[in-house]
């Protein structure tokens, strides 16, 4: 019994400490350009950890108008202890995402492994660990790894729907989704697609599942109350900063806007259907299977297939109707793509494994591996073959050359300057953030901005600007950054 509970642990740990390992192989490597038509990959990271990288160098989360970590606060204090720990700068920053992204992929080996099989668990960690998007952004300081994670842990919870303890499990997966709409509040959206699936398949029938229901729902609400009272009302005025910062998502105000928009989302959704193809034809092929074939599958795998297929249409939902799609808005959905894509290998495996005859059912799965894993292990071959590893020592170099205290400014300020113990502020004037004179104000002397741009204060300063000293200048995504000193 103790063997094979150690192996039924080592078989999920496996791939999840491969991808640990094959990440943190590239951590420094850069963004590569051309995968996403949003220049986020070059500025995100900076922008989601500078309140950690804050409250680290000098004691508080907030220098500014910048105050992110009261919106994806989970990320902003994990970041915090790792920088604690290691010190400052990007390869530490990109550990969480790593680490968040390994265990999504444990979680879905060894959690769907009661409700699926062994062999589909397996598959649904393997298609999720390898598909293009994850690669991508799972080493990348970006929120959507964790919140991946928590969502993973909220859906696979909810194989316990219909168990004993269904009510204590739904505390655990609600808690889980906190984490995810803690860390970015759209993950609310897959988080109420995931109850209500459920709800809709197992609320009539099932005493435990509704437990389950109340359970997470519980958990969710308490866990939104306690940031309201802890952060949210004392900071809404900050909180309404933080609103203007993000993509600015207008919904369409009339029938034909909303047509054109859902029905042009096929097309225009920077390629975040061509990325994850493998994984949605797994998923659509598991949603189809477990429709017709509802009637034969068990109450806890109804439960997982309702709540993957509601987080989808809720989540796709909302991409249709939002005008700024970056593909990584995609990553928190490739969790359900993969538990339906094991349902999928499941119910084949049963209507067709044994007539096949073992040796021929291997060759089929051997394909079907191949299939959903190498098209994205050949793009992230190709990624880290031609891409550099240019910010460590980017980050290390200016942070020889920008004194300590100096107020430094650019959209590009607290990704380059992230290891020196200096304030780094990113102007947007129109949204009200970090506004005015700031080399009168805010006693800015150093600019780092893309080659060829300026500081909005210039204008008021042309004898200083006019005698700036170009320290450095380094290629960074498809421009040419450089950090510039004024008298």
């Amino acid at each position: 019994m103790t063997v094979r509970r150690t192996t039924d642990f080592l078989v999920p740990l496996a791939p999840a400490l491969l991808l640990f390992v094959v990440l943190a192989a590239f951590v420094a490597v850069d963004p590569p350009t051309g995968f996403t038509s949003s220049s986020s990959p070059f500025t995100d990271e900076a922008w989601d950890i500078i309140n950690a990288r804050n409250f680290v160098l000098f004691g508080h989360w907030s220098t500014d108008d910048w105050n992110l970590y009261l919106l994806n606060f989970p990320f902003s204090v994990s970041e915090a202890a790792m920088f604690s720990v290691a010190g400052v700068g990007i390869v530490q920053a990109r550990v969480i995402s790593i680490v968040a992204t390994a265990l999504t992929v444990f979680v879905l080996g060894a959690g769907l492994r009661s409700a699926l099989g062994r062999g589909p668990a397996l598959l649904a960690a393997a298609a999720f660990g390898s598909a293009a998007l994850v690669l991508y952004y799972g080493r990348l300081a970006y929120l959507e790894p964790l919140v991946a994670l928590g969502v993973t842990l909220g859906t696979v919870g909810a194989i316990r729907a219909t168990g004993p303890s269904s009510g204590r499990w739904g505390v655990v997966s609600g808690l889980a989704l906190a984490l995810a709409i803690g860390t970015k509040p759209s993950a609310l959206f897959v988080s109420i697609g995931l109850l209500i699936g459920i709800a809709v398949v197992l609320g009539r029938s099932s005493p435990a599942a509704r437990r389950w229901l109340i359970g997470a729902v519980a958990a969710i609400g308490l866990a939104g109350l306690a940031w309201l009272v802890v952060l949210g009302l004392e900071h809404r005025l900050a909180i309404g900063g933080d609103l203007r910062i993000w993509a600015s998502e207008p919904l369409a105000t009339t029938p034909f806007g909303w047509v054109r928009r859902i029905l042009g989302f096929p097309f225009r959704n920077d390629h975040m259907l061509t990325l994850a193809a493998p994984l949605l034809i797994g998923a659509g092929v598991g949603a189809e299977l477990a429709i017709r074939r509802r009637q034969s599958l068990t109450p806890t795998v109804r439960g997982l297939v309702g709540g993957a297929i509601g987080s989808l249409l809720l989540g796709y939902a909302v991409l249709a109707a939002v005008p700024y799609r970056p593909n990584r808005y995609e990553v928190p959905l490739l969790p359900a793509m993969a538990i339906l894509t094991a349902v999928a290998w499941n119910l084949i495996a049963h209507a067709v494994g044994r007539r096949w005859g073992p040796q021929r059912w291997r060759l089929v799965g051997a394909l079907v591996i191949v299939g959903l894993v190498l098209p994205g292990v050949v793009l992230f071959a190709g990624w880290m073959r031609v891409t550099n590893a240019s910010l460590p020592a980017i980050q290390t170099e200016v942070a020889s050359i920008i004194p300590p205290g100096a107020a430094v400014e650019g959209i590009y300020a607290p990704l380059f300057a992230m290891k020196a113990p200096a304030i780094t502020l990113v102007s947007r004037p129109w949204a009200g953030i970090n506004t005015g004179d700031l080399y009168a104000v805010r006693n800015v002397r150093w600019y780092i901005g893309a080659k060829g741009t300026r500081p909005g204060w210039a204008a008021s300063h042309p004898t200083e600007w006019t005698a700036r000293q170009e320290r450095l200048c380094a290629p960074w995504g498809l421009t040419t950054v450089c950090v510039w000193q004024v008298p």
